[in-house]
């Protein structure tokens, strides 16, 4: 019953031990992919499930509704359920190509290998008595790399902590452009790396994380550059508003504020769109319904559900989610949404048109940054899930398990595990829909990309499952489609022209890291996680075909790890006991000793430029074909982004650059360790 369910009864735990499933998780979680109440205890009970489900499945001529294969060996894999007649008839095909030709022929056609494309097509399968219509994807074998042999390098910018003396108190568009000219100005490098630009609430202190979108079909307005705008310069209204003494006094404060004000700056920049929104309606264009239709259900369930999420929360400022809506809106399907969103359709448009301006900054700031000599342009990163009180969960609901959210199990860092509350996909349901949301989110997150990082890559082997009412301890593995995935990924590589980089920090199973490599993807090593024992690795023992970097959002920044700020941050966000910070303080002086080691430095050496000259040397020395630098190494910042397992006990997601990009320029320290970058990379050392 496990077995065909994908639902795994143990697993491995970072220490080396197998831990066995609890009955009451297992149960819990098989009743959620079965459908049916189920108890795994009950051996009848099985039995009877096991028996009508494979009824069902020999009564269908295909059993799977989508079929995915390489394209050098089309239908290699496609099973048929055939009756004795059937055997001994001619089995025909009609192949709808997915640029709508259509090819009929016969299952044994010698041709197909030479007809058979990568693409999304459609196979209709008949028999003397019976038909099947199955979803067939035929893909490359490998994720796209760039040609030639040389490394990549690149640096990680959190957009939102971009700080100019021009942007509304948030990093946007106009600022990434103007960064990229001024490292341009002093490096040669091949990729800006960027946070998720998925639509977020912007609520302050719950809905800021870029990890827990609202969606991940459409983009925060909160990077919109408002002044580049053509709508802007076309209304004099507009323009004398923004000059006016009150708008004027609060993007000031929004400039010059320490952290990033989301609530603040989403309602300004709101009420501007709005304006520049009644501006673009005087022109009789078909701009904005073209684009509409080029985006599909994707785009108009977004707008639906925030069009509703104001409307409720108008009446009710308690209904803050889809959950508190009256019950026959809480399905996008039903008649009142219907009803709702033809009454709603100005402001359902009005959103329509802040993604269409913002795909439009996005494209020209990405094919702006490859005119300035960067080979790859942008580098998305795609969240791992979506909020399950989001826009996705609430139009999709069919592709999600019911009665469960995703985490990761107690390694060393969370002994109690984690629960990160996003909504699970279901296996069986997401592949007999084609894999759609799986495929249009790689499509939303890459459409302005030379390379993109899926966070927690191993989703597409396994999840951890937790059931509903139970901690993070208590949780089991569900295994997912993994080949198909990968299958799909490689063929929107390919097309694309685009890198893909799998973030698989943690304890990754042999067989996972050997599918990666496999298919093109490249591995996610961090220094701070690469170790034998205790020890560091040095730069030889890395992986040709991953990224190599120090750190991420989640983890300590470079200076902030060599001084011991993230214990004190830890301390006051009341994650590590006051008690345990003199120990803590004394493995870190340890740790930093091993670094050095690694490094060749001496244990006694503490200038910051000294360690980061290090680690530039270091990062060149690897043979990985992409390396990292992140912006807070260049700037010497110390407050990490994220601290995970806090909400409002910690910043997370605010933090800003102390110095402007205008006078980031002019700023000595770091252009000091730009060119020590610049150097290492043209001056590589073997380590």
């Amino acid at each position: 019953m496990a077995t065909q369910l994908g639902l795994e009864l143990s697993y491995q735990t970072i220490w080396g031990h197998l831990r066995h499933v609890s009955s009451g998780t297992a149960n819990a979680l098989a009743t959620s992919l079965a459908g049916a109440t189920m108890d795994l205890d009950d051996t009848s009970q099985l039995h009877r499930f096991l028996d009508s489900t494979h009824a069902a499945s020999a009564a269908k001529l295909a059993p799977n509704l989508t079929l995915v294969e390489s394209a050098d060996t089309p239908l290699a894999s496609l099973t048929l359920q055939l009756t004795p007649a059937e055997r001994r008839a001619p089995i025909d095909l009609l192949i709808e190509w997915e640029n709508t030709s259509f090819t009929a022929c016969r299952l044994d056609d010698p041709n197909l290998t030479r007809l058979a494309t990568p693409g999304y097509h459609t196979l209709n399968v008949r028999t003397a008595t019976r038909q099947a219509k199955i979803c067939w994807i035929l893909t490359p074998n490998r994720c796209h790399f760039p040609p030639g042999n040389r490394p990549l390098n690149g640096i990680n910018c959190f957009l939102p902590s971009l700080r100019s003396q021009r942007n509304w108190g948030c990093g946007d568009l106009t600022d990434l452009l103007n960064f990229a000219r001024l490292l341009r100005e002093h490096t040669q490098l091949d990729f800006i790396a960027l946070n998720p630009l998925h639509a977020i609430h912007n609520r302050t202190p719950y809905n800021t994380s870029p990890y827990l979108p609202l969606s991940i079909f459409t983009h925060n307005l909160l990077y919109l550059d408002i002044e580049s705008l053509p709508e802007f310069n076309a209304s004099p209204l507009v323009r004398r508003l923004v000059q006016a003494s009150e708008i004027a006094a609060q993007l000031t404060a929004l400039r010059e504020a320490n952290l990033v004000e989301y609530e603040k700056v989403a309602r300004i920049k709101t009420f501007f769109l709005l304006l520049l929104y009644r501006q673009f309606k005087k022109q009789s264009s078909s701009e904005l319904k073209n684009y509409r239709k080029s985006r599909g259900p994707w785009l108009d369930n977004y707008c639906t559900y925030m069009a509703f999420d104001r409307h409720f929360h108008r009446r009710d400022p308690n209904a803050w989610h889809w959950h508190h809506w009256p019950p026959a809106f809480q399905s996008p399907n039903s008649e009142a949404s219907r009803a709702l969103k033809l009454k709603l359709a100005r402001l359902i448009d009005f959103l329509a048109f802040i993604e269409m301006r913002f795909e439009q900054q996005l494209d020209h700031a990405h094919e702006q940054v490859k005119t300035m000599g960067y080979a790859l342009g942008l580098y998305h990163d795609l969240a791992l899930a979506t909020d399950r009180v989001g826009a996705d969960y609430w139009a999709y609901q069919d592709l999600f398990a019911a009665k469960v959210r995703v985490g990761s199990p107690p390694d060393d860092f969370n002994e109690n595990g984690q629960d990160w509350g996003f909504p699970a996909l279901h296996p069986q349901r997401h592949a007999d829909s084609g894999y759609r949301y799986f495929i249009e989110s790689i499509r939303c997150a890459s459409r302005a990309a030379g390379a993109i990082r899926l966070d927690h890559v191993m989703r597409l082997a396994r999840l951890y499952w937790i059931p509903d009412g139970m901690s993070a301890r208590d949780g089991a593995y569900v295994r997912d489609n993994f080949h198909d995935l990968l299958r799909i990924l490689s063929l929107e590589s390919q097309r694309g022209r685009l890198v893909v980089v799998g973030e698989d920090l943690g304890t990754v199973p042999d067989y996972f890291r050997k599918a990666l490599d496999d298919f093109g993807i490249l591995s996610y090593r961090l220094i701070l996680f690469e170790r034998h024992g205790d020890d560091f690795r040095t730069a030889s023992e890395y992986p040709q075909q991953a990224i190599a970097a120090f750190t991420t959002h989640d983890l300590p920044t470079f200076d902030g790890w060599l001084s011991g700020r993230d214990l004190e941050a830890r301390v006051q966000a009341r994650i590590l006991n006051p008690q345990e910070l003199p120990a803590a303080r004394s493995a870190r002086v340890q740790a930093i000793a091993l670094l050095c080691k690694t490094f060749q430095l001496s244990p006694q050496e503490t200038d910051p430029d000294v360690y980061f000259t290090a680690l530039c040397r270091f990062l060149a020395a690897s043979p990985s074909q992409m390396r990292l630098i992140n912006l807070e190494e260049l700037t010497g910042g110390q407050e990490q982004q994220n601290l995970p397992g806090t909400t409002s006990e910690a910043p997370n997601w605010r933090h800003r650059l102390t110095t402007s990009l205008e006078s980031l320029h002019q700023n000595a320290a770091f252009r000091r360790r730009l060119s020590i970058w610049s150097a290492s990379l043209s001056r590589v050392q073997p380590q």
